[in-house]
């Protein structure tokens, strides 16, 4: 499948630009999205959905930081074999121009997919 940035301008008061950065996986096929970098954005949630009832470990949210590796850090873990899985932070996550929120949705088994959403907005 291909990566998709799409941009929707939200008005709340101010104009603001909300993007969806998504992407559907093969048949039993992992499935990474990460937001593109370049420019300070504020996480608002994130979804992962499964064609039907999944076999897998768990969707994981995770802060990819541009300062390496060791500063990477997990956000969210999903619940093992949940078909729907949705991120909303408690807490406002803020992403700097050279990181990014990384998605995983593992494998589903047989002939099941996945789909990831990322919704963030400019900060």
């Amino acid at each position: 499948m291909a990566f998709e940035t799409e941009r929707a301008e939200i008005t709340r008061g101010v104009r603001t630009a909300v993007v969806r950065d998504k992407d559907q996986s093969a048949a039993n096929t992992a499935l990474t999205v990460t937001t593109p970098t370049g420019a300070v954005r504020k996480l608002l949630f994130v979804t992962v959905k499964y064609s039907a009832a999944p076999t897998q470990g768990g969707v994981t949210v995770e802060l990819d930081s541009g300062a390496g590796a060791a500063w990477d850090t997990p956000l969210f873990t999903g619940t093992a074999n949940a078909q729907n899985n949705v991120y909303l932070p408690d807490e406002e996550v803020l992403i700097l121009p050279d990181d990014g929120i990384k998605v995983t949705a593992p494998a589903g088994g047989g002939t099941v997919t996945s789909a990831i959403a990322i919704y963030t907005e400019a900060y």
